[in-house]
């Protein structure tokens, strides 16, 4: 129970914060972008902690412990998503909006931003779904059960909910740098522990190597029931990560900010070194922990939730075995005699990403829904008051459908891929773009999001239930290749059969000065 008091007092602790930094909101700029007054090394802190949420800490743990090295191409897609954000990082500021469709409204007219607006909403809502699933898992496996996955996800949704209800984007910066740091040294230091515990990197390596986990490609064919090779599949898992982190709304936001344009890059630049680093000890930490479950040192996660279930029903068998290996970092915490500091680090610093991540991603929506339809299209002559109360109630309605969607994806991994498909083939194209590629055009915009957002229905509630899809090729079986190409070829033939835009909106998103 230890464990769980921890991350009470911990949470409680940042709730605190966003109580006491309710008095630096005076206005929605405040809470939307922090006033535009932070320096780069807060901007790193809260770039990385955001990014590093239920996605990395459970799905990018839970594909080291399946996959091993190969878990890595999931991740590897924010490094490059990153590196490329950096060479436009001072565009970005220098544009000096607050939300990806204030991107859309300027460059590409008033029914881009719309339809970015309602993708933001439901990609982004999807998001902090599985942020409440990872909060629940953890609260649930340190308390022995004695809370419920349930329970635990309505008590992750509340203290997320309200966190970012007091104080905006002033109440997540700051204890972001904390969390950060934190989470860093936890997860490091465990990773370190565990090396040793199991007899150092070339045991790891001689069993990693015994079941398919040390090379590049590892057994990424067990992540889905057919005949796919693990090329294509790890690719499909880099492509989502690299377009969701290149249109992310949270990474524009926090952009949009800083203090200048140098402030921006410079941030964005230690960013991925902390994101490459992160990422690859959480990855390192799910494959030394089924070293450890060979072992017997922590509980056997997969053969755990795979009991009970017919070998012949190979869908539930795949659900299992990634739920059941996403809960490693939690488990290595309570089972792996951590020194008692260190797991209580661990646990405490991984509730708290979750939650930030959560604020994040439910701050975005509101704001997007807030300043793109209630002050365009209902109250245009909204007070400071009225803009503060309105979208701290937005930011509780969509806490709420975010914790009705919960039930409607089986694991975070699930979840994770559904969200990064719809929003990075939707958006992404048109967004890099618009500071990129001086020919694309308003109808070029409209028809990458009508194109990317609809392929990904389809390919994801529709087309799999066709009893031809098993026949298509492989490349046609993933929704990624599909969604993403035909998107991009819709943002660039219909840009190229349209008017180019005007010089003196291209002058607003090509400006590189600090």
């Amino acid at each position: 129970m230890i464990f769980l008091y921890s991350i009470i007092a911990y949470l409680s602790f940042l709730v605190a914060v966003g109580i006491y930094k309710v008095r630096s909101v005076k206005d929605s700029e405040d809470f939307m972008v922090a006033g535009r007054t932070l320096p780069w090394f807060v901007l790193v802190g809260t770039l990385l902690a955001t990014w590093m949420g239920s996605g990395s800490l459970f799905s990018g743990a839970g594909l080291g412990y399946r996959n091993g090295l190969a878990g890595l191409w999931s991740s590897g897609g924010a490094w490059l998503g990153i590196a490329l954000i950096y060479f436009i990082s001072k565009r970005i500021r220098n544009f000096g909006k607050v939300t990806v469709p204030d991107i859309f409204e300027v460059r590409y007219g008033s029914v881009a931003a719309l339809l970015a607006t309602v993708t933001t909403v439901i990609a982004y809502t999807t998001i902090v779904s599985y942020q409440f699933r990872g909060g629940g898992k953890v609260l649930s496996m340190v308390s022995d059960g004695i809370i419920s996955l349930e329970s635990g996800i309505v008590i992750t949704a509340l203290f997320a909910i309200s966190y970012t209800v007091l104080a905006g984007m002033f109440s997540v910066v700051y204890t972001d740098v904390v969390n950060g740091i934190l989470m860093t040294i936890g997860t490091i230091g465990a990773l370190i522990f565990l090396v040793l515990k199991v007899g150092g990197i070339s045991e790891i390596i001689t069993i990693s190597e015994s079941v398919g986990k040390w090379q590049l490609f590892g057994n990424w064919e067990l992540e889905r029931a057919g005949d796919i090779s693990g090329p294509i599949i790890a690719i499909s898992f880099f492509v989502p990560t690299m377009l969701l982190l290149m249109g992310d709304a949270n990474m524009y936001q926090r952009i949009f900010s800083a203090r200048d344009g140098g402030s921006a890059k410079k941030a964005v630049f230690f960013w991925i070194i902390g994101v490459i680093v992160l990422e690859s000890v959480i990855s390192m930490l799910g494959l030394t922990g089924s070293v450890a479950a060979s072992k017997g040192i922590i509980p056997d996660l997969v053969k755990d939730a795979q009991s009970g279930i017919s070998n012949t029903n190979v869908v539930a068998m795949l659900e299992a075995r990634q739920s059941g290996s996403e809960s490693v970092i939690p488990a290595i915490a309570r089972y792996a005699g951590l020194p008692l500091i260190l797991g209580l680090l661990l646990v405490s610093t991984m509730m708290a990403i979750i939650v930030s991540t959560a604020d994040s991603f439910l701050l975005i929506p509101a704001t997007n829904l807030t300043r793109d339809v209630y002050l365009k299209h209902i109250n245009s002559n909204a007070s400071e008051k009225q803009i503060l109360l309105i979208i701290r109630i937005l930011v509780l309605v969509l806490g709420l459908f975010a914790f009705l969607l919960v039930s409607q994806f089986a694991t975070v991994l699930n979840a994770a891929f559904t969200a990064y498909n719809i929003y990075g083939t939707s958006i992404t194209p048109a967004l890099l773009a618009a500071f990129l590629w001086k020919r694309a055009t308003n109808e070029g915009a409209i028809s990458s999001i009508i194109t990317g957002t609809t392929v990904t229905v389809i390919w994801t509630y529709f087309l799999p239930n066709w009893s031809g899809f098993k026949g298509l090729h492989p490349f046609l079986q993933e929704l990624t290749y599909p969604a993403a190409c035909l998107s991009i070829m819709a943002l660039v033939i219909v840009s190229l059969v349209t008017k180019p835009p005007e010089q003196k909106v291209l002058n607003q998103f090509f400006n590189d000065s600090d």
